[in-house]
């Protein structure tokens, strides 16, 4: 599978498949795709709770399975509502715990989980976050460049909550807000997130007000 992203702030995903590739995408992100390439739709989870789950999350119940019957490379291109953020699973075994509704495309089927966290609701991040797990390549969307901090172990990072992306799963517990009247006076508002290392942070680089 050969993927080239697009653009530059607000970016596409162009993505060829090989015979017998397959491709996965949320609903309403795709472009276009070649011929020789067969598009079919899918209930993502099944069962009333996983209904429930993908609504609370912010994503369609529906995915689109994209898979290159042709014995010629086909291609495919997707795009989210801004950009796209790349991000590795196979480098991350517990998965990334990312604001609602980000989830565009994958390189194989991946699990979306609704996460109830309080602290991210006190930080303005939502009630309700999600946690992707799976071996693939997932593809988040994201405005602006991303910034990646890759934190060590005991080492803390104050986030506004706008510019939050996504973070190791395994943070979540080391994640909290931090009240400060500073914050508030300096125009971040009454929290930020406090996040604790080891792992890594993603971060947009533009603040939206």
């Amino acid at each position: 599978m050969n993927v080239k992203l697009i653009g530059h702030d607000f970016k596409s995903l162009q993505v060829e498949l090989t015979h017998n590739e397959k491709f996965y995408c949320e609903k309403g992100a795709l472009i276009y795709y070649e011929e020789g390439i067969n598009s079919s739709v899918n209930v993502f989870d099944k069962g009333i709770a996983g209904v429930l789950k993908r609504k609370l999350t912010g994503e369609s119940i529906f995915q689109v399975e994209l898979c290159n019957t042709n014995i010629n490379p086909k291609k495919l291109m997707v795009a989210g509502k801004v950009g796209l953020l790349p991000i590795n699973l196979k480098n991350i075994p517990g998965g990334i715990i990312c604001r609602s509704g980000y989830y565009v495309a994958s390189s194989d089927k991946v699990d979306i989980d609704a996460k109830l966290n309080l602290t991210s609701l006190i930080g303005g991040t939502g009630l309700i976050m999600q946690k992707i797990t799976g071996h693939c390549t997932v593809f988040l969307d994201v405005i602006g460049t991303p910034t990646t901090l890759d934190l060590g172990a005991g080492q803390t990072v104050f986030v506004d909550e706008k510019s939050f992306i996504c973070m190791n799963a395994d943070m979540q517990n080391r994640m909290s807000s931090h009240f400060s009247g500073s914050n508030m006076l300096g125009g971040e508002g009454i929290s930020m997130l406090k996040i604790t290392g080891p792992g890594t942070v993603y971060v947009t680089s533009v603040n939206f007000r």
